[in-house]
């Protein structure tokens, strides 16, 4: 690999043996991947939460702050495993509590900004159209390559906190154009309404694919996404097929044209999913009808437009003695909402707010257990993925279908 001269500064220690490890640990990276050289990126994402650095990435970070560690570039948090200020409400161990405390604590004497949220694009990090990244959170990700294009892999763990004190990734992957065209092809045949179907499209594609390097590209009919309904769909193609790239045709920036997506390769016959395809996804996350103990608006976390959506619809209802509706934000939406009334006007209905985390990071099934929950009602098809491997019977419903959910305390 091809380094400069203020990067073999870096892995002669010369600014710290903080940096030098992290050097030291993206050459390996990259010859791993066949990077020839490090590029500069313009912010980092790191995902870091306790229950996935565990005692040995909170040891590491632990060690990379009291060596003087300090970021070159903006470095960003990425969703928690709890709320600070109601994990006890949760009934969440003070051991996990603590943990992630001091997991924070050492991230913000490094430099980071400590968001804790996995929809930074939205409001406090925007990606650029081909800068580059080293972003962690996998729906963050696959947003910044699709939506913006952007340029990032999934630098997870160790590598986005490596990029955060160097400034730098291995160029390779995502990086690269030629890894960036569009390998597989899909029709969308039906309209697709809401954020659970778009959703669902997400789901189905990934579960289709399932290879973090192909690109698929799909033709719609119709209006494209918004915002909300890509971010839904883009998260849920990453937690089905570990996808980090997508091209909506007409309605992401690499893909103004089919002809644009596939480059110099020409596009192969469309796979098409219609009404049946989508459906199929709902009913694969069908629930058990009865009692709903959760309706849950997270993963990703809710925008201020969704968030307030679905607070007007709560209004002059309550929700259902026994059940529990919970929206997941981060603390810029959660201060806006605040400003706005929209967190009292929430709490008067029956609702709850949660700041800095999404659910399924909240160890959702120490949760279930403490609080005997089974039957969850949500529009969002990565929640539902990963809750239904935590012991609850997920259900994927429209927006509109889970506050009636929560409202009605039944799933009809």
């Amino acid at each position: 690999m091809k380094l400069d001269d203020a990067q073999l500064a870096m892995r002669r220690g010369t600014a710290g043996p903080a940096v030098q490890w992290a050097i030291e640990q993206q050459i390996e990276v990259g010859r791993f991947f066949g990077a020839e050289r490090l590029i500069p990126v313009g912010s980092v994402l790191a995902g870091a939460e306790i229950g996935i650095t565990g005692a040995s990435g909170l040891a590491l970070l632990e060690r990379l702050a009291a060596d003087a560690a300090r970021v070159r570039v903006p470095s960003f948090t990425a969703a928690c495993s709890l709320d600070f200020e109601r994990w006890a409400e949760f009934r969440l161990p003070f051991a996990q509590y603590a943990a992630e405390r001091r997991l924070h604590d050492a991230l913000r004497k490094m430099g980071f900004i400590d968001t804790s949220t996995c929809v930074n694009y939205q409001s406090v990090s925007p990606p650029r159209f081909r800068e580059h990244l080293g972003w962690g959170d996998t729906g963050a990700v696959a947003f910044a390559n699709s939506a913006a294009g952007a340029c990032s892999n999934y630098e997870g763990g160790p590598a986005s906190i490596a990029a955060a004190l160097t400034g730098l990734v291995p160029e390779y992957g995502f990086h690269l154009p030629e890894r960036r065209r569009a390998t597989r092809l899909y029709e969308v045949t039906t309209p697709l309404r809401g954020i659970s179907d778009w959703s669902a499209l997400g789901a189905w594609i990934g579960a289709d694919v399932k290879d973090y390097w192909s690109v698929p590209a799909v033709l719609l009919r119709g209006a494209g996404p918004t915002i909300d309904e890509l971010k839904h769909c883009l998260a849920a193609a990453a937690s089905f097929g570990s996808l980090a790239m997508m091209h909506l045709v007409g309605a992401t920036p690499e893909a103004a044209t089919l002809e644009a997506a596939f480059g110099d390769t020409p596009a192969p016959a469309p796979r098409r999913i219609g009404r049946a395809e989508i459906d199929g996804v709902y009913q694969g996350f069908s629930g058990e009808g009865g009692k709903v103990d959760l309706v849950v608006f997270s993963a990703p976390q809710a925008s201020l437009p969704e968030a307030v959506a679905i607070i007007e619809q709560l209004q002059g209802r309550r929700v259902a003695a026994g059940t529990r509706l919970i929206i997941t934000v981060n603390h810029q939406v959660q201060a806006e909402l605040e400003r706005l009334g929209e967190v009292q006007r929430l709490t008067e209905a029956g609702g709850e707010l949660l700041a800095g985390t999404c659910f399924y990071v909240m160890a959702p099934a120490l949760v279930r257990e403490q609080f005997n929950f089974r039957h969850l009602v949500t529009p969002s098809c990565k929640l539902a993925n990963i809750l239904g491997g935590a012991g609850y019977r997920p259900a994927l419903r429209s927006v509109d279908e889970c506050v009636e959910a929560a409202v009605a305390g039944v799933l009809r």
